[in-house]
């Protein structure tokens, strides 16, 4: 009987301390989540409810690798060395607990294969409104995320940031994600976007600030801007917008070229059309033969077309929808084509010259699909000399052409799993440079 007592006494023990143990393991907050996506390079960010550190394991083609990740507020680990085009299993682990997701890298800058990538925006504080978005995008397997900015109400609210953060978790788990800066997002004492910065690791050839920036995936070189006038976006920008358009049209293995920020050029909806964005940017758009301009800010969906472009609105992520303005620029509504209020997102499918653009709704339906072909064109002669920012960064001149059917058999996903029996690739070390929290 004695030794029965004693034997319970040691097993609630021992119960007692798994207890303690399980409370006092550090609380996953945000993440972890991918950034910044490259050939041969990724970032992986979390945030712990404690500052501890932790260990990153890499699998994948060359062989596992353990990297050890000093304690930060938000980390923010890149990952070197990476094979392009190859598909990888990460895993962060802190003391007991671990955090599992996956990634591809990007195909080599230049490479002509069919990639898919979805676009998304104004996701504020609608929570459930915005959950319902993001189940329906789960079911999608894109090779990227864009976001068109306003992810939260009020930028400064660290609460709302959460809620953001909460909502994305098992998407951003798996996608890399990459941002616009909305109006929404800056707000707050100086509106100078620090939690935005500290919560996103983008590219960094756009400025200190990194309120805008540039990358390449495959053929397609994507310029996410910052078009809040309060931020001086319409002065120190556009000199290294059309820089930046300029390269790409210089370069012979870029095809198309898309632009994403918050403020759409024409609009129909609550805000309408942002004239100065208009009067600036489009020309430069237009000289350069942009593929298409992806924006927020008006809670609908809108496609518009202007001097043989394409605009599309996509501010449906969550936020409160917006109905018609009762009074709208003539100009903006000769240019909208479609508008519908509700809640959604777009997928983007690019094979070769033909880009398709699809809105689905929250509950899975189809508002509309539009596809064209981009054909080649003489590239416009430069005002000025052609600087390119970065190398490799630039395309072919390209032209809007009627509308086309997707060719039968379309593939809209660039990379799958590596299935067992498979071709082995041999790939370099994989390297982790870890990274200060962003001020």
């Amino acid at each position: 009987m004695l030794a029965r007592v004693r034997g319970l006494v040691i097993s609630c023990a021992l119960v007692v301390a798994s207890a303690s143990a399980a409370e006092a393991a550090p609380k996953m907050v945000k993440g972890p989540y991918l950034q910044d996506l490259a050939p041969t390079s990724i970032t992986v960010m979390w945030q712990l409810d404690e500052q501890v550190p932790g260990k990153l394991i890499v699998e994948g083609p060359g062989g596992n690798r353990e990297i050890d990740v000093p304690a930060d507020r938000i980390v923010e680990a890149r990952i070197d060395n990476l094979e392009p085009s190859s598909r990888y299993r990460y895993r962060v682990v802190v003391g007991d607990a671990t955090w599992d997701g996956e990634f591809a890298t990007a195909p080599p800058i230049g490479k002509d294969v069919p990639f898919s990538f979805i676009v998304v925006g104004d996701s504020r504080d609608g929570i459930e409104q915005h959950r319902r978005v993001v189940e329906r995008m789960s079911q999608e397997v894109p090779d990227f995320i864009l976001g068109t900015g306003d992810m939260v109400d009020e930028g400064f609210r660290q609460d709302q940031w959460q809620q953001f953060f909460d909502v994305e978790n098992a998407t951003l788990r798996d996608n890399v994600y990459f941002p616009a800066l909305g109006n929404h997002d800056r707000q707050g004492r100086g509106r100078t976007a620090d939690s935005y910065r500290s919560y996103f690791s983008v590219p960094e050839n756009g400025g200190e600030t990194e309120r805008y920036y540039a990358f390449t995936y495959a053929s397609a070189r994507f310029l996410v801007l910052d078009s809040n006038e309060y931020s001086f976006a319409l002065t120190d920008q556009t000199a290294w917008l059309e820089r930046e358009l300029a390269a790409a049209r210089d370069d012979a293995t870029i095809r198309h070229i898309f632009v994403v920020m918050h403020h759409p050029p024409f609009s129909i909806s609550l805000h309408g059309g942002a004239l100065d964005l208009r009067e600036r940017w489009t020309p430069l758009f237009e000289k350069y033969q942009v593929t298409t301009v992806f924006s927020g800010h008006d809670h609908v969906y809108e496609r518009a077309e202007h001097n043989g472009l394409r605009y599309f609105v996509t501010g449906g992520g969550g936020a409160p929808l917006y109905p018609r303005r009762p009074h709208p620029n003539p100009v903006d509504v000769e240019a909208v084509k479609k508008f519908e209020r509700t809640l959604h997102y777009l997928r983007v499918n690019v094979t070769g010259n033909h880009i398709e653009v699809t809105a689905i709704r929250a509950d899975g339906t189809t508002i509309e699909s539009t596809a064209w072909t981009d054909g080649p064109a003489e590239a416009p002669a430069p005002a000025g000399p052609v600087v390119a920012s970065v190398p490799g960064a630039g395309a072919p001149s390209i032209k809007a052409a009627p509308v086309a059917a997707p060719p039968p058999g379309e593939t809209t996903r660039s990379l799958g799993w590596l299935v067992g029996g498979g071709i082995v690739l041999a790939l370099g070390a994989a390297v982790v440079v870890v990274r200060t929290m962003r001020q």
